[in-house]
């Protein structure tokens, strides 16, 4: 069995952007644009659509997105399970700014932004039918506390749907792959123009990349990430690596 190599470290709060660490209020305005060019990103959102059907949640579910970013989970389901309340959370300001005007414009009113850190909010136990949280935890530190917080929020047979990065982001990767994808699209003018215009989005990436290196952010196995949910009290219903193998893919519920 593998070690779980989770960052075992008091929780970040710098005043500033370190240099290896993403600063979201600058990708905010280039992430939308970024993810619509991007099929693997695509494909985490019907993977979650895909799979609500058979978790049967109640017609009036409270669901909650950690780390949600500029609100795209949310406004997917927003249309699937319209009776639902939604609670998005995430720390970046122009991020969540982003999120408020994308549910204003699809009258999407029943949702509340929370703009906080997730290791500083304290919801109620069993506050939650469903908890989503993409490619968010890896920077959430430490990691192990915070799934514990996770685990008490969700309802007995809660579900918990989470997308992680794991391994090293390589940016040249990324961006060669990203261009065969607009070539076969027939997107490459859309695809250069999102190059010049959101230049910042790859100084991010690497940024991101660094901070990997440092051990800033959480890099795992599939079969660590998977030792670590079950170490706190999840049972795992599905695993696999995603997102081109670079991240993994749990879906996860509370036992009643």
């Amino acid at each position: 069995m593998e070690t779980n190599e989770f960052l075992d470290i008091p929780t970040y709060t710098a005043p500033h952007v370190a240099p290896d660490e993403m600063d979201w209020d600058a990708y905010a305005e280039h992430y939308d644009l970024m993810c619509d060019l991007n099929p693997s990103y695509q494909d985490n959102l019907i993977s979650l659509a895909s799979r609500l059907s058979q978790w049967k949640l109640p017609e009036s579910a409270e669901v909650c997105d950690l780390g949600a970013g500029t609100g795209n989970y949310i406004h997917l389901l927003s249309r699937l399970i319209p009776h639902a309340h939604f609670t998005h959370l995430d720390s970046d300001k122009k991020m969540n700014k982003v999120a408020a005007h994308k549910y204003a414009n699809a009258r999407v009113e029943n949702v509340d932004i929370l703009n906080s850190c997730a290791q500083r909010v304290d919801f109620s136990e069993e506050s939650f039918d469903l908890i989503l949280c993409v490619n968010a935890l890896y920077a959430i530190s430490p990691q192990k506390p915070m799934l514990q917080k996770i685990h008490s929020w969700l309802r007995p047979n809660g579900r918990f749907f989470i997308i992680d990065f794991g391994r090293k982001q390589r940016v040249l990767d990324w961006t060669f792959y990203l261009f065969r994808e607009s070539l076969k699209h027939h997107r490459v003018g859309t695809y250069v123009k999102a190059l010049i215009e959101g230049r910042e989005v790859i100084k991010q990436n690497r940024r991101s990349t660094k901070g990997q290196n440092t051990g800033r952010y959480w890099m795992h196995s599939t079969a660590a990430f998977g030792d670590t949910l079950v170490d706190c009290g999840f049972e795992i219903e599905e695993l696999f690596p995603c997102y081109r193998g670079y991240s993994d893919l749990a879906v996860c519920r509370k036992a009643t």
